[in-house]
């Protein structure tokens, strides 16, 4: 199965923000950060098709897939 990744900020400094990744089967959202060699724990925020979720969501196959870092306002 295919996926798009983006991963914004710096959480994978060197590395392209934007890749296609070809799984094997079922994957969760934490099994591709650690695919990317991405610290599961600097992320805030997963987003899987334009939707909110959690690292031990499932990704399905097509879909696009955004790791963000943690935010912060002011």
């Amino acid at each position: 199965m295919a996926i798009e990744v983006e991963v914004f900020g710096q959480l994978l400094p060197g590395a392209p923000r934007r890749q296609m990744l070809l799984l094997e089967g079922a994957t969760t959202a934490e099994q591709v950060a650690l695919r990317l060699g991405l610290d599961p724990e600097a992320v805030g925020l997963v987003v899987i098709d334009g939707v909110q979720g959690e690292m031990d969501a499932a990704v399905p196959p097509g879909s696009r897939l955004c790791f963000f870092p943690p935010m912060s306002g002011g």
